[in-house]
C-alpha cells in the first residue's frame, strides 16, 4: 500500500513544496506574454466552480436617446450581457525517487543535489508545455490542451466557438485580422510596418482600448527588426532586462517567442486576456508509493485556462 506518512514521503512532498514558488515564477518569467499577463494582474487564481466565466457585454444601451422635457424615459429592456465560459485544463508532471536512488545518494549532500537535478529536468519541462500550449489551439491530446492564441485570437476569427461563444453568429466575439494573401502582399521588411499599422488600427475598435503586446513567430519578427536597422533600432529595455529579445512599436513590446509560429504575430491587449487557475498555479500532491514498484512519486499539477474577456480588441498577422 502507499505510504504517504513515511520519512521519504514526507521528504519528497516537503522538498517539493518548497521548490514550488521557484518553479511558479521561472514557468512565468520563462514566457514573456505570461510577463506581461501578471504584470497586469491577469494571472487569475480563482476560488472554485465548473469553469472560468467572464460577463460580456455584447450590445449597446439602446435607451441612451436625447429627449425633450416632459418626453417619457425609453424603458424598453435591454438584453445586453451574456457569458463566456472556459473549460478547466489539467496539466501535470512527476517527480519520482527510486528506492534504488535514495540508496545511492544516502547521504544529505547528494541528495540534495539530485533533488535540484529533477527539479531542474520537471521545470524545464513545464516550461516547454506550457510554452507550447499558450501559442496552441486547444485541440491537441484529443482537446485536453490549453486554449492558447491559436484559438482565442484565431486565424478565420468568423467560425469557432470560443468560451461557447459562437463567432459564426456573434460579430462582437471576433479577433481582428491582417492577412497578406487576402491583401494580395508579401511580407517583407518593406511591408511589415504598414501591415503593423493596419492591424494596430482595426485592434482600435473601443475608444483608450490598445494592443500593448506583440508576439511575433521568427520571420514577422525578423522583417520587424530589420525594417527598423535602416532607420534607429527601438529597444524594450525592460523585457530585455529579462533575457528576452524584444523591440519596440508605438505604446506595445514587440518579442520574438521561438513557440509562435514563424509567420504570426499576435496583437494583444494584455488587459483583456487571463491565465486562470484553481488553487496554487501548481500544486503538490501527496507523495506515494505504488505497491508494485520501489518508486516514490509526487504529482505536481495545474488546473487552469487562458480566458479572454474582449475578443475585438486582439488581432493576429498571417500569411
Amino acid at each position: 500500500m502507499a505510504n504517504p506518512n513515511s520519512k521519504v514521503g514526507q521528504l519528497l512532498t516537503t522538498t517539493l513544496d518548497g521548490f514550488k514558488k521557484e518553479i511558479t515564477d521561472n514557468v512565468i518569467n520563462n514566457h514573456p506574454l505570461l510577463v506581461k499577463m501578471k504584470e497586469k494582474g491577469n494571472i487569475v487564481k480563482e476560488s472554485g466552480g465548473a469553469s472560468f466565466q467572464h460577463k460580456l457585454s455584447y450590445a449597446s444601451n439602446g435607451t441612451v436617446q436625447s429627449q425633450g422635457e416632459y418626453d417619457n424615459y425609453d424603458i424598453t429592456p435591454q438584453d445586453v450581457l451574456t457569458t463566456a465560459e472556459f473549460a478547466q485544463k489539467i496539466v501535470t508532471g512527476t517527480f519520482t525517487m527510486s528506492n534504488l536512488e535514495m540508496k545511492q545518494n544516502a547521504g544529505q549532500e547528494r541528495l540534495v543535489s539530485l533533488l535540484l537535478e529533477k527539479k531542474k529536468v520537471l521545470e524545464s519541462s513545464l516550461k516547454n508545455k506550457i510554452g507550447t500550449d499558450i501559442y496552441g489551439d486547444g485541440t491537441g491530446t484529443g482537446g485536453l490542451d490549453i486554449g492558447g492564441l491559436q484559438l482565442l485570437i484565431a486565424d478565420d476569427p468568423t467560425t469557432g466557438t470560443v468560451g461557447g461563444i459562437n463567432r459564426a453568429s456573434y460579430t462582437f466575439w471576433r479577433n481582428q485580422l491582417w492577412d497578406f494573401s487576402v491583401e494580395s502582399v508579401t511580407a517583407s521588411a518593406t511591408t511589415i510596418q504598414n501591415a503593423m499599422n493596419t492591424l494596430y488600427s482595426r485592434c482600435q475598435v473601443q475608444q483608450g482600448e490598445l494592443p500593448d503586446v506583440i508576439a511575433a513567430g521568427e520571420s514577422y519578427f525578423g522583417f520587424y527588426e530589420d525594417s527598423l536597422q535602416t532607420i534607429q533600432r527601438l529597444n524594450d529595455t525592460s523585457m530585455g532586462k529579462l533575457g528576452f529579445n524584444a523591440l519596440a512599436y508605438k505604446g506595445a513590446t514587440v518579442f520574438y517567442d521561438p513557440e509562435c509560429a514563424n509567420t504570426r504575430m499576435y496583437f494583444i491587449n494584455s488587459s483583456h486576456i487571463f491565465l486562470k487557475h484553481l488553487g496554487d498555479l501548481f500544486e503538490v500532491g501527496e507523495t506515494t508509493r505504488p505497491v508494485n514498484q520501489g518508486v516514490w512519486v509526487t504529482p505536481l499539477t495545474f488546473t487552469g485556462n487562458m480566458t479572454v474577456d474582449n475578443s475585438r480588441v486582439h488581432g493576429v498577422m498571417i500569411a
